[in-house]
């Protein structure tokens, strides 16, 4: 059946408006936009405002039941990544099996294929018991103050769906994630006097040689049967000032993804350790570290849901009704499903159409299949969930 509104127009709409980090008033258009399209649509629908020009959009289909019934989320950012060097980023275009554009799979499409359910549920004239919510989220590529507001803010649904892509697989959960610099200290002389220098990159050398002979082997060790093994990443790094000169600074920053064994005190004691053995060994070995995000955001914790939760049930019956196998994986990025998880008692689940490995890039598209698939999914999970009268 023909549904009554084009997700693939809504998708070729949104990338139209560009909504990238750091433009001004960033969300404003997009989540006028979202807002407008449930209002013309009957849904009792509203936006906040959490710093100027930043916004998150709601629409809900009220329960008959609301105060006794499962409710369900579906929810996504609205924001994207920039151009870039992707030509015509904003002026999306499709062929027989894609539409392309900035956007268009991380994540445009899905929230067109939520704002499609929620759209083709109600003017059907299902009646459901608990309610049905749509959240748009600014602010995910950076700091994710939309989700943070939302967990302050509420409505608080009983689980949650992230639509992120995931190719329409079920992602039970993430590894927790921290950006961490090390500073490494020296003494800086002329390169024609080392010996009475400290090289701050030499040391600097020292513990990534530590970190691959004997903390990395331990990681490796360290897996969850969904979420698989702990890893540490080095990312950049930067000292010195010029080759004539023994280097006093140099830095690293690492991303280090932790599971739900782990705690995040443990992550920098653990690299802590490592910088007092090299200081016993040496006593001019000197290094700080800190954390990348310093507060800025909601702490990245790990988790894992269980497969016997109602949202992953009713995601694979719907699943199996649109003709697919349910395949249970992990997300290997983070999302704000691990803010959700953490902040409140939704049971969350990240569920979406596209395959992310087209996000960010210079050639990204999403399946016009997979959108019209993952609007009958969430239309379906939400009268497993929200109970049909």
């Amino acid at each position: 059946m023909k549904p009554k509104v084009d997700p693939i127009r809504l998708t070729m709409d949104m990338v139209a408006i560009p909504s990238y980090s750091y433009m001004e008033h960033q969300e404003e258009a997009i989540s006028q936009y979202i807002l407008d399209f449930f209002l013309e649509h009957g849904f009792t629908a509203y936006r906040t405002e959490i710093v100027p020009g930043r916004y998150n959009t709601f629409a809900i289909l009220e329960g008959t039941e609301r105060e006794t019934s499962p409710s369900l989320l579906l929810t996504g950012h609205m924001d994207t990544v920039p151009a870039y060097d992707f030509e015509k980023a904003f002026e999306p275009w499709e062929d027989e099996e894609y539409v392309y554009g900035r956007g268009t799979v991380d994540m445009k499409g899905a929230l067109a294929a939520a704002m499609c359910a929620m759209v083709e549920l109600k003017e059907s004239g299902t009646r459901l018991k608990g309610d049905l919510i749509f959240c748009g989220v600014a602010d995910e590529e950076e700091a994710g103050i939309g989700t943070r507001s939302l967990i302050e803010t509420g409505p608080e649904a009983t689980y949650s769906v992230i639509c992120e892509p995931t190719s329409l697989e079920i992602n039970l959960g993430q590894k927790g994630l921290e950006w961490i610099e090390v500073s490494f200290r020296g003494h800086k002389v002329h390169s024609g006097a080392q010996k009475e220098g400290v090289n701050a990159i030499m040391m600097a050398g020292r513990f990534l040689h530590k970190l691959e002979t004997e903390y990395l082997p331990k990681l490796a060790q360290r897996t969850h049967p969904v979420l698989g093994q702990a890893t540490l990443n080095i990312g950049t790094i930067a000292g010195g000032d010029q080759p004539s000169t023994v280097a006093d600074h140099c830095s690293i920053r690492l991303d280090r993804r932790c599971l739900p064994s782990e705690t995040i005190a443990q992550v920098y004691e653990e690299l802590q350790e490592l910088i007092d053995q090299l200081h016993r060994e040496d006593p001019r070995f000197e290094a700080e570290i800190r954390d990348v995000f310093d507060g800025t955001t909601l702490p990245h914790i790990p988790f894992c849901t269980d497969p016997d939760s109602g949202v992953v049930k009713a995601a694979e019956k719907a699943l199996r009704a649109s003709g697919m196998e349910p395949v249970l994986s992990c997300c290997p990025a983070w999302t704000d499903a691990g803010f959700l998880q953490a902040g409140t008692h939704s049971q969350c689940i990240i569920l979406g159409p596209g395959n992310i490995a087209a996000a960010h890039s210079v050639h990204e598209k999403i399946s016009k299949k997979q959108i019209f698939m993952a609007a009958e999914i969430y239309q379906s999970m939400a009268m497993e969930i929200c109970r049909v009268i």
